[in-house]
């Protein structure tokens, strides 16, 4: 099956839209021939590029806006599925760890313990208590509540996100940015609330 990607200006922002059905290595192609083809698609646009629609990996997110990246300097960002069903939570612990680049931590990280990955996303299967660390280099995903201190994008990765029940750390970094103590929460009417890096900030949206 061959990938179909819409590209949309809207208002001076551009939105890449990939298709939810086609295989990555499709869509990279098919990506790769349009960047190719055109010398003006990023003219007259204001960042951020927003890319949507197919779920996609850490690796493949970074090799797409790499792709991106070597077009224009405008600031790209991946808006990624916003609520985590069943079906996304029975999917992460049915992938090959070793190819999905996902760490596993079951029960509740208490005050004094630290999960650390700097290989890919950390999972964790309870809450993340007050005085707790996580850090990874990918997301951050708990199925609890987050009231300790959570580091995602480690490396620098602003695509990264944090979701849990409840976000209420003592610290939230994504990347380079901090959250700003006190940071008004979006009701998205989600079930989980996740924080990501928007125009430069970090925002929840539950």
């Amino acid at each position: 099956m061959k990938a179909d990607i819409l590209f949309e200006k809207k208002d001076n922002k551009l939105e890449i839209t990939l298709d939810k059905n086609a295989e990555y290595s499709d869509i990279k192609e098919k990506l790769s021939q349009i960047l190719e083809a055109s010398e003006d698609t990023f003219s007259d646009i204001v960042s951020p590029i927003i890319i949507k629609g197919r779920r996609i990996q850490t690796e493949e997110e970074k090799e797409i806006i790499d792709m991106i990246a070597k077009k224009t300097d405008l600031e790209i960002t991946i808006n990624k599925p916003k609520q985590m069903g069943l079906a996304t939570i029975d999917n992460i612990f049915n992938e090959d760890t070793t190819i999905s680049n996902t760490k596993v931590f079951r029960g509740t990280v208490r005050s004094g313990q630290r999960v650390e990955f700097d290989e890919g996303s950390v999972v964790v299967l309870g809450d993340v208590n007050g005085g707790a660390e996580i850090i990874a280099e990918g997301n951050i995903i708990v199925l609890g509540n987050l009231r300790g201190f959570a580091h995602a994008g480690a490396k620098g990765n602003r695509s990264a996100f944090v979701t849990a029940k409840t976000i209420n750390p003592t610290q939230l970094r994504i990347a380079d940015v901090i959250m700003k103590h006190e940071v008004e929460k979006n009701d998205m009417e989600f079930g989980y609330e996740i924080a990501a890096i928007k125009m430069g900030e970090i925002v929840i949206e539950k």
